[in-house]
């Protein structure tokens, strides 16, 4: 029951979190400045908002429901693992954007275009890397605590395919290559700051947006640590279980549970160390109150 309760808090947050930060940035001026990021932002709360309501989804009829067939079974076990995907995906493409922006900013451009186009592949590279489970989920059934055969989702594995492989490689797509990215684009982020480079080029050319672009490199890194965090426990327990070793319910509770907690963070995280967001948001709950003040 208490597992039930935290998905669905989680699932309450995520959706009321995202679709804030969506709605405000939408509002918001999309200056030349942090344009791409703000596209980027948005996408990703649209990614973390779909990690949540598939998992919930996912949740209810994943096992002993009447849904339970295999359509259904491919459908939304695929979807939880492309959204997975695309989330890391999108961070990465966060990263991206502050690694062009601090150690390159006169080499690269990333307009409207470049942004669209980065948005388009992390969507294009999820759903590739996640075919296989959309291919090989299906509905089963199988003696439960007395209950007789229950029916579930689960892969189905034919023809001598190996588990181990499948998931190895939906693992590396969703998890591996984005953390290795990610260290990468910040490692380079943070060196970068370290030796002025980014300071002295932006103080000399746009003294005045140092502090605020400073703020955004802030947020990528506290949004990256959260992935990092998040991601291990949950990718570790996969890697565990395509090696046929066996682990403790609680702690596939908790890898899950910390896989939702990284879906509701990123709107948070923005909205907290953007001034600009808080300002924009504030107008926005001011026209909200001011509405039904005149009622």
């Amino acid at each position: 029951m208490g597992e039930v309760v935290f998905s669905k808090l989680f699932l309450i947050i995520s959706v009321l979190g995202n679709t804030l930060v969506i709605f405000v940035l939408q509002r918001m001026k999309r200056s030349a400045q942090c344009g791409a990021m703000k596209l980027l932002i948005q996408h990703l709360c649209l990614a973390d908002m779909a990690v949540c309501i598939v998992y919930n989804i996912n949740e209810a009829i994943g096992i002993d429901s009447e849904h339970s067939n295999t359509p259904v079974c491919k459908l939304i076990g695929g979807l939880t693992w492309t959204t997975l995907s695309a989330s890391s995906c999108l961070i990465c493409c966060v990263s991206l954007e502050r690694y062009l922006a601090v150690v390159k900013p006169f080499d690269f451009t990333l307009n409207t275009r470049r942004t669209v186009l980065m948005i388009i592949f992390s969507w294009y590279y999820s759903l590739m890397f996640t075919l296989p489970d959309f291919y090989f989920l299906k509905r089963l059934e199988a003696p439960f605590c007395g209950r007789g055969l229950v029916p579930f989702c689960s892969y189905d594995f034919f023809g001598g395919t190996d588990i181990t492989v499948i998931l190895l490689m939906t693992l590396s797509a969703t998890f591996l290559v984005p953390l290795v990215f990610i260290v990468f684009t910040n490692v380079a982020v943070i060196h970068a700051l370290l030796h002025g480079q980014g300071s002295k080029l932006f103080s000399k050319f746009r003294h005045t947006a140092d502090q605020r672009r400073r703020g955004v490199v802030l947020i990528v890194f506290l949004l990256t640590a959260i992935f990092v965090l998040c991601s291990v426990p949950f990718a570790t327990y996969f890697f565990l279980i395509a090696v046929s070793v066996a682990v403790p319910k609680e702690y596939a509770i908790v890898a899950y549970y910390l896989m939702l907690f990284n879906s509701t963070a990123n709107a948070f995280v923005y909205s907290f160390f953007s001034a600009e967001f808080r300002r924009n948001c504030k107008e926005l709950f001011l026209v909200v109150f001011r509405s039904f003040k005149r009622y």
